[in-house]
């Protein structure tokens, strides 16, 4: 079975401190699925050091983590960011 963790509901609408994603993914690990959505329904900003230490911490975890609902605003920057860990 897939986990959907609603980001917005665990830290807020707007992403910005590198340590909040690190919590938020030590969280996610915590999480018995091995398949998880990350859902970013109302995330309004996410700063350049949240995304990049959120896809280094994610690509350290042994789980299967995608995204969705990413916003046309934030998702420019994410798939920026999420190229330089492929």
């Amino acid at each position: 079975m897939t986990e959907t963790v609603v980001i917005k509901d665990k830290i807020n609408s707007s992403l910005e401190m590198n340590s909040a994603a690190v919590e938020f993914l030590d969280d996610v690990d915590k999480i018995n699925d091995k398949d998880i959505l990350i859902d970013f329904t109302g995330v309004v900003f996410v700063s350049r050091s949240f995304a990049q230490s959120y896809f280094t911490k994610k690509n350290k975890l042994n789980k299967n983590i995608s995204e969705i609902n990413i916003s046309e605003e934030v998702k420019p920057l994410m798939e920026m960011i999420q190229k330089k860990f492929e």
